[in-house]
């Protein structure tokens, strides 16, 4: 099974993600939408080389730094998700208005770079006490466990 979603979630989740930075007085522009509207068709993390070709076949020219600034405002509204195990990007599965307020976890397979976003805030609070004795502090958007999602692991046991 792919991640993809119906054509109506994808107007619905669009509409959210529009009216949350409405709310927070955060453009989001004509190419800050499109970027997201690929990473929601595709379904599965994406380089940024990747959704600029996107763009290419959909009519649209961007240059690679333009991908890489709507993702990175994407990311800074919880609307999308970096994967740095896969050096990817994809689109929070959970609710966007929730995002912003935890951490997900992320496991992404080393094989078919597949990942699965966890949204459960007590998985991150709870690794977060974990880490207090050690002095050390996380960092980023969502917390990633790189390993091998069951069809890659089934595939390699034969």
């Amino acid at each position: 099974m792919d991640g993809r979603i119906t054509e109506s979630r994808i107007r619905e989740r669009l509409a959210d993600a529009e009216a949350l930075c409405a709310e927070r007085g955060a453009g989001f522009t004509h190419l800050r939408r499109k970027v997201l509207e690929l990473l929601l068709r595709r379904g599965s993390p994406a380089k940024a080389y990747d959704l600029q070709a996107d763009m290419i076949a959909s009519g649209r020219r961007a240059a690679p730094t333009t991908v890489y600034r709507a993702l990175e405002f994407l990311t800074e509204q919880g609307l999308v998700h970096r994967i740095h195990a896969l050096n990817a990007f994809v689109a929070c599965s959970d609710d966007f208005r929730r995002c912003r307020h935890h951490d997900p976890l992320m496991l992404a397979c080393s094989a078919c770079e597949k990942s699965v976003e966890i949204a459960n805030p007590e998985i991150g609070e709870f690794i977060r006490r974990a880490l207090q004795p050690t002095g050390f502090c996380f960092q980023g958007n969502a917390m990633e466990i790189r390993g091998l999602c069951q069809a890659c692991r089934m595939a390699a046991e034969g």
